[in-house]
Order: structure tokens, then sequence, then C-alpha cells
């Protein structure tokens, strides 16, 4: 299965954010993202997160969220969304879904040799999920449900991978990891995933844990050339 990636849009209507965000900039980054994952036969796009960023109240959030989606949409590739602590800010992830007619987390994508599972860390650590003026970025966890639920999918013997927008690279800055992702990576490893995709923190990594590859994207919304990713699983 050919999937195209990308993560950390923060679209909204600002030229800079911080010293390094471009959220006006990330539309048409994604848009040459989605030229390219047209080109070269894109099955499934996969956005890791943070592909809105609240700004000028919820309502021209949504105007923003609903540009973006639109853009995704026109080129008529099925699109899944794993929630970043962002997203959360503007719309819950059931009415994300109605905005953008992703798939959202939980979910998973599969064919008859690949099943793709995205996960939703968007929860206290105290297993609470975020509301929409209750998101701390630096504090997430999978609920123990969901954690079943995990098991569950990865128990098949089609070649898997597992997405998610906040870290279970252990080895990544400490504020950007989940805070159960210990207990996520066991499951991991016993299911023998094929690989783990990450965004949250910007500047990517490239790890290997219990001998399982797992790669942070950089962010799109940092103005470079190819911060998007084609793969095949």
């Amino acid at each position: 299965m050919k999937i195209g990636i990308f993560t950390d849009s923060h679209y909204c209507d600002l030229e800079l954010l911080e010293r390094d965000r471009k959220p006006r900039y990330a539309y048409s980054a994604v848009k040459r993202a989605f030229d390219d994952f047209k080109a070269q036969g894109v099955e499934i796009a996969v956005c890791l997160g943070d592909i809105v960023h609240f700004h000028n109240g919820t309502q021209e959030s949504i105007r923003h969220l609903k540009k973006i989606s639109e853009l995704i949409n026109s080129y008529g590739i099925p699109t899944f969304h794993c929630m970043g602590n962002h997203d959360n800010e503007v719309i819950s992830p059931e009415d994300f879904a109605k905005v953008t007619g992703f798939g959202v987390a939980p979910t998973v994508a599969e064919n008859d040799e690949v099943r793709l599972v995205f996960l939703d860390a968007s929860y206290t650590p105290e297993g609470e999920p975020y509301g929409r003026i209750d998101v701390d970025w630096t504090r997430s966890l999978v609920p123990e449900k969901e954690l079943r639920w995990l098991d569950s999918q990865l128990d098949t013997p089609k070649r898997t991978a597992v997405f998610i927008h906040q870290n279970i690279d252990t080895n990544v800055e400490s504020r950007h990891i989940v805070s159960n992702a210990d207990e996520v990576n066991r499951i991991i490893a016993k299911h023998s995933v094929t690989h783990v995709y990450q965004g949250h923190y910007h500047y990517g990594a490239q790890n290997v844990i219990n001998g399982i590859p797992y790669t942070t994207l950089r962010a799109i919304c940092l103005e470079e050339d190819k911060n998007y990713l084609i793969t095949e699983v």
C-alpha cells in the first residue's frame, strides 16, 4: 500500500508563528505534497495532526479547517487524521470528521495485505479526553480502552503500521512524549509492527525501538521543500 504522510501544517491566517512556523505558507506546502501524492499514485493520505492552528476565534479557525480540507479532498485520495493538540482547540474529533470527511483516529485503514492503525492520544495523563479549552500539549495519554483496541487490531497476519500525533518514540524531547509511551511500545513490539509514524515534534527524528523503526516527520509549516513522506507499507 502506497501512502503519503504529512504533519503539523498549523494552517491559519498568520505569516509567522513563533520563530519558524509559517502557517499561511503551509497551505501551498500541503498543495505541493498532494500534487506529488497524486502523481505518484498514493492510495491513502495521512495527516499526523495539527492541520490547523486556533487563531481569531472558533469560527475563523473552522473556516481554515474547511478550506484546507476542501483542498485535500479535491485530490480524491482517502485521507486519515490523528487529532493533534491544536486541532482539539478548534473542534471535537467527532465534528472534525464531519467537517473534513477524513477518517479520524482511533480507526484503521486496510487492504488484503496491510492494516494501518491510527491512534488518538488526546487525553490527559489522568485519562480525561481533551476539551477545547483544556489542552496542554505537554500532557497526553493513550487510554486503557484504546490500548486494548490497539492490541486487538495488531493481532493480524497482515503487515501493520501505527500512526499517532504525539510521540511514543521515547528518545525525542521529553515534553512531546505520551505519558504511557512504554506501555504502547510494548504492545507494538509484541506484534512486530512494520513502522511507527508520528508528528508533534516539529524537527523530526528517526529511531529504532525494539527492532521497529520510528519516524517523526518534520512539520510541513517549516518553510522547506519537502516536509512530507511517500512510502510503501
